[in-house]
């Protein structure tokens, strides 16, 4: 006999069950799939609070030397012990050492990201400047003025909560200055320091909003508030039990049961 065709009848008592096997293992699966997504909202939500909790607690730690930091920190444990860290230093910039990261909006208007390789005593630091304007027609691309003579940055190092989704890896810039569509320093860093003949910091810093050498630096810690995402979590968890109560309807005879209990 095939799946479609199978009945089930069972008595507990007063309690009926009954029903169509499909109905069962579809409403099962749709359950699970919404106590998935309610408890992978939560686990979000737990993330971006350790994301704005370890932002506020490293703003509270002086701001060093980016090579000072480097060097302290284990190697395996380099990305976590450096995120967010607070970095300042005296750096000098060369006109065409730079990267313009493409497909960047700032309130609706495309542009790019602009990242210097600024000079330090250990090498090259990337340096993300902020947002500049694009040309809308896309025929030619903007040259940035980078800062001259040697000038003091403040900003956070930067380090991406995951590996960025692409099908295949890009390849490294073949000259500088070079338009990029995304950053991939595991990749690049050698082939940067060949470009450039210096040692290059592994780690993007985003420099401080309130710089006089920012462009538009409006840094987001976190996309989306914790609150939403638990918001989101109480919707899914809603429509599970909204699910559970509409099987129990059509697969019991509880209903009739409260009905009779309730008469006089």
């Amino acid at each position: 006999m095939s799946l479609k065709a199978v009945q089930f009848n069972r008595s507990l008592g007063p309690l009926r069950i009954s029903g169509d096997v499909r109905a069962v293992l579809a409403g099962l699966v749709l359950f699970a799939l919404l106590v998935n997504l309610g408890s992978w909202q939560l686990g979000r939500a737990g993330e971006k609070s350790a994301l704005a909790a370890r932002w506020e607690a490293r703003a509270a730690m002086p701001a060093m030397a980016p090579e000072v930091l480097l060097s302290d920190a284990p190697s395996t444990e380099a990305a976590a012990a450096l995120a967010d860290r607070q970095v300042r230093w005296q750096a000098s910039f060369s006109a065409d050492h730079y990267l313009l990261l493409d497909n960047r909006l700032h309130h609706g208007r495309a542009g790019y990201h602009v990242i210097a390789l600024a000079k330090s005593d250990a090498g090259l630091i990337p340096v993300n400047l902020g947002w500049l304007a694009g040309d809308p027609s896309r025929r030619t691309t903007p040259t940035p003025t980078l800062p001259t003579g040697p000038v003091e940055l403040e900003g956070r190092i930067y380090v991406p909560s995951g590996a960025p989704l692409m099908m295949q890896k890009p390849e490294p810039p073949a000259t500088l200055p070079a338009t990029v569509q995304t950053l991939y320093w595991d990749n690049w860093q050698r082939s940067l320091e060949a470009l450039s003949g210096r040692a290059v910091f592994p780690y993007e810093v985003r420099i401080q909003p309130d710089s006089p050498h920012a462009l538009v630096a409006e840094w987001t810690v976190v996309n989306q508030s914790p609150s939403k995402h638990i918001g989101y979590a109480v919707q899914w968890f809603a429509m599970a039990a909204v699910l559970v109560i509409i099987g129990l309807l059509r697969l019991t005879n509880l209903r009739s049961l409260f009905s009779r209990g309730s008469r006089p």
